[in-house]
């Protein structure tokens, strides 16, 4: 009964029902049986409403000045003059696909969160060439630094759970994400090189040789922004140990790309997103140093921040008044099919969690004994698919992960670094950033795009296999490496 409303929702997923149908129907579900079943109090229940309640207009909001962000870069060309810029005009190449999934998009999701990186990146690398199909999937991939997206509140969580420092757990998460990283990035390459090869950039059949190359490079960006990210972590702190990595990583792929000779920084261009970044950035340290509560949240937001820089960029890039007289309606659109979705989804995973049926699946799997080991990542990984958030994974689950982990003698550290990167990796494909994506991505596609189009299930049949193969090895490590306590 307590896996019902999410059962229900996965299987309301493939139909061609409205988006919305299906986090609605699981909500509803996990009300009833909460209630009806559980016993739960309304109370309860209102609670963990009331207590995600601000999340939630926040996550909404954040959407809704992405996208104004997106459409104002678009309508005025920036979006098109930063590509050129980031690629040396090189067009979309396996090593801009890079640039982007181990630089970019984990950049501003390290500083932003909640997925604005995919509002971004989307119209970033559409302009770089790639088709729409691409162009989501790509974005999507740029997620696999999600435990240290938003300046790392979800870590922060899981190690006040766990009752381990930030830093160990910031650690110990990135020894766990090393495999997301070099897997997110050779799928990317591989995504990318097939893209090229269908616009004509190579010739011939495809062979195993270019799959392998493409692989290759991709395992190696991987591997190298998960070892910058642990060095910025270990140096600076958690916080900033996504953002940083990522900064160097894109810095690094600019350098490859221009062959060192980088074009002058269009810095008009970039001036609405550097708003949104230094702002963001100085909001939060405002917000966790003088003013935690009310003001500094609103300060440490993304969504004041991508609406000031949308805002700022009608004026600094010049857009011109028609342009600006069809902002409301382009970006009520968009919002509007992104940001039902993604609440209702929200909901679910507090309503889940507040009446009482995640601490009944995690504890009636703690009776499998030793064997619970394996389903340690699963666990996490499924938080992170329903509520496509971190920090709200590591609410629902991280207390009786750590509760088992102490029951079974094992390192709660270590269980809970794995629970905060399969987290994380769930909210890659959850069925909230996949319907972003494809909200994003299907207003511009059409039908002489080279390749598939795109389709929810097309973004599903590249992420969810990756999702499920790291779920897979990270629970085969878990049951048989987890250190036992002390």
């Amino acid at each position: 009964m307590a896996a019902l409303p999410i059962v229900l929702t996965l299987g309301l997923l493939p139909t061609r029902l409205p988006s919305w149908v299906a986090p609605g129907a699981g909500l509803a579900a996990a009300l009833v049986v909460a209630v009806a079943w559980f016993g739960s109090p309304w109370a309860g229940l209102a609670e963990a409403f009331g207590g995600g309640a601000w999340t939630v207009v926040e996550v909404l909001a954040i959407i809704g000045g992405g996208v104004l962000l997106s459409r104002v870069m678009d309508r005025t060309g920036a979006q098109q003059r930063i590509a050129i810029w980031l690629s040396a005009g090189g067009g979309p190449t396996v090593a801009s696909a890079l640039l982007m999934v181990t630089g970019v998009v984990p950049f501003m999701e390290s500083v932003t969160g909640f997925g604005v990186s995919v509002i971004i990146a989307i119209p970033l690398l559409r302009a770089l060439g790639f088709t729409p199909l691409r162009a989501a999937l790509l974005a999507l991939l740029g997620l696999t630094v999600a435990p240290w997206g938003s300046m790392a509140p979800g870590t922060l969580l899981g190690a006040e759970i766990a009752g381990v420092s930030l830093m160990d757990l910031g650690l110990a998460s990135g020894v766990f994400n090393v495999l997301a990283f070099v897997g997110g990035g050779a799928l990317a390459a591989v995504v990318a090189g097939r893209g090229s090869h269908e616009v004509g950039a190579y010739r011939g059949e495809l062979k195993a040789t270019a799959y392998a190359t493409w692989a290759g490079i991709g395992f190696t960006a991987g591997l190298v922004q998960g070892a910058l990210i642990m060095l910025s972590n270990l140096l600076l702190g958690t916080a900033v140990a996504g953002a940083v990595g990522s900064l160097l990583m894109s810095a690094a792929w600019a350098l490859i790309i221009s062959r060192g000779r980088l074009q002058p920084t269009p810095w008009r261009s970039l001036a609405p997103y550097l708003i949104l970044l230094v702002g963001t950035i100085s909001g939060q340290v405002l917000e966790r140093t003088l003013l935690p509560n009310g003001l500094g949240a609103v300060l440490g937001s993304p969504a004041l921040w991508s609406i000031t820089g949308a805002l700022a960029g009608t004026w600094i890039l010049g857009m011109e008044s028609h342009h600006r007289w069809l902002l409301p309606r382009e970006t009520g659109r968009v919002w509007l099919g992104a940001a039902v979705p993604t609440g209702l989804y929200l909901l679910l995973g507090y309503a889940v969690s507040g009446g009482g049926l995640a601490e009944s699946l995690a504890t009636a799997l703690t009776t499998l004994g030793g064997g619970y080991l394996f389903l340690v990542p699963w666990i996490g990984g499924l938080g992170g698919y329903i509520t496509a958030s971190n920090t709200g994974a590591n609410s629902m689950f991280g207390g009786t992960q750590t509760a088992a982990a102490h029951a079974l003698g094992v390192d709660p550290l270590w269980v809970m670094a794995s629970q905060n990167a399969a987290a994380g990796l769930g909210c890659l494909t959850s069925p909230a950033r996949i319907e972003l994506a494809y909200r994003l991505a299907i207003a511009e596609d059409r039908a002489d795009h080279p390749g598939p189009r795109v389709t929810r299930g097309n973004l599903l049949r590249v992420t969810l296999p990756f999702f499920l193969a790291c779920l897979v090895l990270w629970a085969v490590a878990g049951l048989l490496f987890l250190p036992a306590t002390g």
